[in-house]
């Protein structure tokens, strides 16, 4: 065989190598910037506003997997929130703004849907947390005194 068959052979099989690996790649990407459903270990900056734009959310989400279900295999999640803020970008308007999650709770045996948990109002916090799946962060609006979110907008 020749030096320039060779080189032909090897460029041939090189291609549909690097093809594989960029797609390998792509999945992986596609699965860590996923739900805390789908992915075993990530780190997500964010950063979103409400629908009326009054309020704006930014952060670090990290979660990774803490353990299994026994029964069906299923994953349990555990991670954080760093420096997780909620900034009231119209002051004085009568609204504040809020840093909202949903997310399934593990506990007693069953999961448990937690929605519209206030975690953060006008202001900055850090925490933890474990046993928990499908976490979302919203950006909302609410009128001062009040407890109903409006104008929520989902960070991922």
């Amino acid at each position: 065989m020749t030096t320039a068959m060779t080189t032909a052979l090897t460029s041939a099989m090189t291609a549909p190598v690097r093809r594989t690996l960029v797609g390998a790649a792509a999945v992986a990407s596609a699965l860590v910037i996923g739900s805390a459903g789908t992915a075993s270990a990530a780190t997500l900056g964010f950063h979103q506003t409400s629908t009326s734009g009054k309020a704006e959310i930014s952060g670090t989400y990290e979660y990774h997997v803490s353990g299994t279900i026994p029964q069906t295999g299923e994953k349990l999640y555990s991670g954080s929130f760093a420096g997780a803020t909620a900034k009231d970008k119209v002051a004085g308007d009568g609204y504040e703004a809020v840093l909202a999650l949903a997310y399934q709770d593990w506990k007693d045996g069953a999961w448990h849907r937690v929605t519209n948990y206030v975690a953060v109002v006008n202001g900055s916090k850090s925490w933890t947390f474990k046993n928990k799946k499908d976490v979302k962060a919203y950006a909302c609006d609410r009128k001062v005194g009040t407890t109903k979110l409006l104008n929520c907008r989902a960070a991922w």
